[in-house]
């Protein structure tokens, strides 16, 4: 039950809903924060205000045990904290989305994280809004028998009422590109989407984020182009997430990569659009 000292307020509210799509570190929430409505001045708030919101049962804390350059903390919402964000009467999901990250998907979680605050405060300075968020595992794509979750998917709304569509997929170089065998191979992915977008009345794009090598990002694009059922449909975009991290614009700029290596962006603004629209679309933001 909340006590009148840990009462929630409206940035609290931003942490739970920020959790609620990933785990997420102090840096990252901090980083995060630019796009709430009252951002975070300093690690230190990050950090105490945390630390309030464990005491309270609001979220858990746990460490990464697996970090470059020193063990971090990073946090999850807690079944009370989901509650609060769904409902009571919401059945809570399975115990895997309140405990620790297992050792071995600890970098993954990490990358996804990093890549998923760098997407929202990117949305956020570009004046584009964040429609539906699905977290890892929590969307099932379903095509001729088969079936397969995305690392996570999201929307962008950008003005001029344009909605693009994205599946994200996050490469740490431990799959194989082509295996027969294996079922988590790229090409098995790629193909799966290919047939989904067939069957598909939603446009949509593939993203594929690799932590590894360009000259493995090179590859799969080379896949993707080898496995197209349309040349002319760009359906796979790539890039490094260092790259990305790099960018101040990743969402407008072509930092990303297409089946012919062609750089291209993940949204386009109408050429006469107005500039006071774009502008002023950021009053709108749905919650972060």
């Amino acid at each position: 039950m909340e006590s009148p000292h840990t009462a929630l307020t409206d940035r609290d509210i931003q942490i739970l809903l920020a959790l609620d799509r990933c785990p997420l570190t102090l840096r990252q929430l901090l980083k995060l924060s630019e796009a709430f409505p009252t951002p975070f001045t300093s690690y230190r708030r990050v950090h105490q205000r945390l630390q309030s919101l464990c005491e309270a049962g609001w979220v858990r804390l746990w460490r990464y045990a697996s970090a470059s350059g020193g063990a971090e903390n990073y946090y999850t919402l807690s079944p009370q904290g989901f509650h609060y964000l769904h409902g009571v009467d919401c059945e809570l999901p399975g115990p895997r989305r309140f405990s620790a990250v297992g050792l071995a998907r600890e970098p993954h979680t990490r990358a996804l994280a990093d890549f998923i605050v760098h997407t929202l405060v990117a949305a956020y300075r570009s004046n584009v809004l964040i429609g539906d968020f699905w977290r890892e595992n929590d969307l099932q794509l379903n095509v001729d028998g088969e079936s397969l979750y995305p690392d996570c998917a999201f929307q962008l709304l950008t003005p001029g009422d344009r909605t693009f569509t994205f599946y994200v997929e996050l490469d740490n170089g431990t799959q194989s590109v082509h295996s027969p065998k294996e079922r988590e191979s790229w090409e098995r992915k790629i193909r799966f989407y290919e047939r989904y977008r067939d069957s598909s009345a939603t446009r949509f794009r593939v993203l594929v984020v690799s932590t590894h090598s360009q000259q493995r990002l090179a590859h799969i694009l080379k896949t993707a182009a080898a496995l197209t059922r349309n040349p002319d449909r760009s359906l796979v975009y790539a890039v490094g997430l260092s790259q990305y991290l790099g960018h101040a614009e990743p969402l407008e700029k072509p930092c990303f990569s297409d089946h012919r290596g062609q750089p291209v962006p993940l949204v386009h603004f109408p050429a006469d659009l107005p500039t006071v629209l774009l502008r002023s679309a950021g009053a709108v933001h749905a919650p972060l």
